[in-house]
């Protein structure tokens, strides 16, 4: 088949002014949903949390275009021209126009205009048209108004002078009907506006298959160029449909999302509504190597189908299959070759699962052994735009096969079912990839609409293989992604604060989710190093609502210090030097090999991690992985805190952490701590006797009692109500059933041995002679051994030191306590919680956890923020910079679209039964 290039694109969707933006967007996981501004819908009188209740909605979100001005004087359209005309149809044309510009035609200089042909997917024009209609149904609104207010005895003379004002003030939103409004309200004549401005005679025409119009706008426009009824064609779609009609209409279908929108989730459950607007220019790609054109991409085939007797607002998964065959046969290659989809994602339950069902079986079907394809929606980031919807997509994915960039899959937290099984044929991106070597450049892209309306595209790069790694913007914007954002503020005074506090509840509502970033560094920036200092930790504008006014009433109720694990709000005086101590843990914490969140968002926990090369899906207890594991994420988060600015001047280790301990003071460097974590692993999991752990809520002298003769010891000094203890498996558990029946709790640890018992004495003799071509250097930091007790001298027996750590118990308590006097702030350095929780409840300290094996960010923010609080560090700006942010002032105001409708006045209706 003669192949379809891609040789223009242009788009405005929600927070992306143009392809570069969206792609960008793409890369650093930057969704645009905010809160339905009340100048298109206003929530007060659509919104209700019940989806039973009649003519409304329940959802609140949505992706809106911000800050849009058609230039109809650089466009040469008359002003009453423009106020009778859909605002579809001057978006589309503006797209188009650039669209053709970055296709070697400004203002269409160079086209063939007889054999230049547009095809435009559009669902229903636009909302505005709608609207306007209420003008010429006055009348309706004249006879019942005057039928009211007769039964409430007015007389003909008060009525009829009511009704004359009335009428004035009901039509004035609306402009008056004249000779553009009917060609302005029809969906067709999009496509023709677009000819009549550029003079194109090659044909222009809409067509509608609702969800899936853009799409099916491309493969129709690419069947045009293949028949030669055209040598350029401009395709795509435009939506701008954000008012009752639709989003109720949706609602009662069940398919906007309840909660959060999630897609290829197991938490999907609906979708949020988006707009804009995506046009690319098409050539049949040897007229456009011929031209010398750029080619971004070429189509390589489509494949349309209907779902027959399904159902006419669900898709069905043999209907769909059908679309894909018809597509891959037409390319002359399977879906099995192609290592990314674009698909249509639109989050709910029914629609996630056919997709992902469809898409699977096809793809095992042509080759059970291919690798799992890449699976991700645009919709994730701007919502559901519906007929504009297929060609955002399709852009994306052209943009992925032009940069060779596999992109992040947005919207996707917990993987749905059928991505998580080891024999699943597709997966979601957590951070942008680079292209899988040896893998062709091929996307596939699905869009589907009501009436069961199947569009699928193939897209080729066919040119050589290009860098095999990812360029450093495409590094920094694939590091950009946060799940949560960190607030912060300064004040000299009590009321200074306050009011920065209320600026920011006033403000925040009106921000979409990717401009939280924004929002932290414009705040990070305007810090002034004031004393009374406030943080918190956001997820989204209407948390950060929710947690600024909890912060509030911190700060009304007069609290000046607020630190706490539970807590995503800090409040702290910085008076003089302030000092943080780290935490490393040891064997029994986290469970992850990833690198969470952390290694995704960071450079330098990811290079960690990348020379650690752990083992995936291997026994995470068994001790050979556990300890290097544990060690990797402490080295990791070490690198990060160090490269954000935050230092410690005291360090405690929990049995293998004290290891890392020893790294954080000097006493040896990275490479040799990885290496002796490694044997230490080794040596204990080939030479120790069998054995296991538990941990009893109880104190050491009453968990004493409980052994009764049994060799049992114990292996930790946790805290007063927090003893481990050790042994053989059996005897171990007879300890528990003993204090179980004391009514205490006891739980078996997730360990492979019994450490620091004399069950692991085997190993320790292979260990040391393992560390005897070992050279440690001194100890040039404080460290609180935990096999001690206390600080470590400068000039310790570090090789004795590791000996007597394997077997002798672990002083954790007494150690903690001991730094507790030299610290202001304890910070967990690695994967999981457990030490910051044992040293809250020994000591008064601030005790908070990074948690590298969290899929969050908040728990390392939360550290960072309270490290700022109390003035042990600045933050570098880098922690807001170094990412994908865009300028955002705190006094910025946002227009929208605006809803005729919504120009009527706001009644106090209190009084009034609903």
């Amino acid at each position: 088949m003669t192949r379809i290039a891609v040789v223009g694109m242009a788009c405005r969707y929600p927070d992306a002014t143009s392809t570069r933006e969206l792609w960008e967007n793409a890369l650093a996981g930057r969704r645009a949903f905010r809160r339905l501004p009340d100048v298109r819908i206003r929530l007060d009188d659509y919104w209700n949390a019940d989806p039973a209740t009649p003519d409304a909605f329940y959802a609140k979100h949505a992706a809106v275009i911000e800050g849009y001005q058609f230039d109809r004087v650089s466009y040469k359209v008359a002003g009453s021209t423009y106020r009778s005309t859909d605002l579809t149809h001057w978006l589309a044309l503006d797209v188009a126009a650039h669209a053709l510009a970055d296709a070697g035609f400004p203002l269409g200089e160079g086209l063939p205009g007889e054999r230049t042909g547009v095809v435009v997917g559009n669902s229903l024009t636009g909302e505005f048209s709608r609207a306007n209609q209420l003008r010429l149904r006055w009348p309706y609104v004249r006879r019942m108004v005057a039928a009211a207010l007769k039964e409430q005895d007015w007389d003909d003379d008060q009525l009829a002078g009511f009704l004359a004002d009335f009428e004035t003030t009901f039509k004035s939103p609306f402009p008056s009907v004249d000779e553009d409004t009917l060609a302005g309200a029809l969906s067709n004549t999009i496509a023709g506006r677009i000819c009549n401005y550029f003079d194109l005679k090659g044909g222009g025409y809409t067509v509608d298959g609702a969800c899936s119009s853009s799409l099916l706008s491309v493969a129709t426009a690419s069947r045009a160029l293949l028949d030669g009824d055209v040598d350029v064609a401009v395709a795509g779609g435009v939506d701008l449909s954000i008012d009752p009609f639709e989003i109720i209409g949706f609602a009662k279908t069940g398919a906007l999302a309840s909660g959060e929108m999630r897609v290829y989730d197991r938490l999907s459950n609906g979708f949020w509504p988006g707009e804009g607007c995506g046009m690319v220019v098409l050539m049949r790609e040897d007229d456009a190597v011929a031209a010398g054109h750029r080619i971004y991409a070429s189509i390589t085939g489509w494949g349309i189908s209907s779902d027959g007797k399904g159902g006419m607002t669900r898709p069905e998964v043999s209907g769909y299959q059908l679309a894909l065959q018809r597509a891959y046969e037409r390319s002359g290659f399977g879906p099995e070759t192609v290592p990314l989809f674009e698909g249509h994602g639109t989050g709910t339950k029914v629609g996630d699962m056919t997709e992902l069902s469809a898409l699977s079986a096809a793809r095992r079907a042509a080759d059970p052994s291919a690798p799992p394809a890449a699976i991700g929606s645009i919709k994730g980031m701007i919502g559901h735009t519906k007929a504009a919807a297929g060609v955002a997509g399709m852009i994306k994915a052209v943009l992925a096969v032009h940069h060779e960039v596999l992109p992040p899959s947005i919207g996707s937290v917990d993987a749905h079912e059928l991505l998580d099984s080891p024999d699943a044929a597709l997966r979601l991106v957590r951070k942008a990839e680079p292209w899988p070597s040896g893998a062709p450049l091929r996307a596939g892209v699905t869009a589907m609409g009501f009436g069961g309306i199947n569009t699928h595209i193939v897209l080729e790069n066919s040119r050589p293989r290009g860098r095999t790694g990812l360029d450093s913007r495409t590094r920094a914007l694939a590091g950009s992604a946060q799940d949560a954002e960190l607030l912060l503020m300064d004040g000299g005074t009590e009321q200074e604060l306050l009011r920065r506090v209320d600026q920011l509840i006033a403000f925040v509502p009106s921000l979409a989710y990717g401009q939280l970033a924004d929002l932290a560094a414009t705040l990070h920036g305007e810090l002034r190093g004031l004393p009374l200092r406030a943080a918190t930790v956001v997820r989204s504008p209407e948390d950060a609502v929710e947690q600024l006014r909890k912060l509030r009433d911190a700060l009304v109720a007069g609290e000046t210090r607020l630190i706490s694990a539970d807590s995503r709000i800090l409040i702290a005086r910085a008076g003089g030097p302030a000092r943080v101590g780290f935490l490393f843990p040891g064997q029994g914490s986290g469970s992850g090999v990833s690198g969470g969140a952390l290694r995704r968002r960071f450079a330098e926990a990811d290079a960690v991690y990348t020379a650690a090369a752990l083992p995936t899906g291997a026994d995470v207890v068994a001790t050979e992985v556990a300890q290097p594991r544990i060690v990797t994420g402490s080295v990791a988060a070490l690198r990060v805190l160090d490269e954000i600015g935050v230092s410690a001047s005291v360090a405690v280790g929990h049995s293998l952490g004290e290891i890392t301990a020893l790294h954080w003071a000097g006493t040896f460097d990275e490479q040799t701590l990885l290496r002796v974590a490694a044997v230490r692993g080794r040596s204990m999991a080939r030479h120790s006797s069998s054995g296991t752990m538990a941990g009893i809520t109880a104190s050491a002298d009453v968990v004493k009692e409980l052994f009764d003769g049994l060799p049992v010891v114990i292996a930790a000094y946790n805290g007063t109500s927090q003893t481990v203890i050790a042994g053989t498996v059996d005897d171990v558990a007879e300890v528990c059933r003993r204090a179980r029946d004391r009514g205490l709790d006891a739980t078996a640890l997730k360990v492979s041995h019994a450490f620091h018992s004399p069950l692991v004495a085997p190993a320790v003799e292979t260990f040391a002679a393992e560390l005897a071509g070992e050279e440690f250097g001194r100890v040039h930091r404080t460290v609180v051994s935990t096999v001690t007790g206390d600080v470590l001298a400068p000039g310790t027996d570090v090789t004795g030191l590791l000996r007597r750590q394997m077997i002798d118990p672990v002083l954790f308590q007494q150690a903690v306590e001991v730094a507790a006097e030299r610290v202001d702030l304890f910070v967990e350095v690695g994967p999981g919680r457990v030490l910051s929780t044992l040293a809250g409840q020994v000591t008064s300290v601030p005790a908070l956890a990074v948690d590298t094996d969290a899929e969050s960010l908040t728990g390392f923010l939360r550290a960072a923020a309270a490290a700022w609080a109390i003035g042990a560090s600045d933050l570098d700006p880098g922690l807001f910079q170094g990412r994908l942010v865009r300028p955002l002032a705190l006094d910025a105001e946002f227009s929208f679209f605006e809803s005729p409708c919504e120009q009527a006045p706001v009644a106090d209706l209190a009084a009034v039964p609903a």
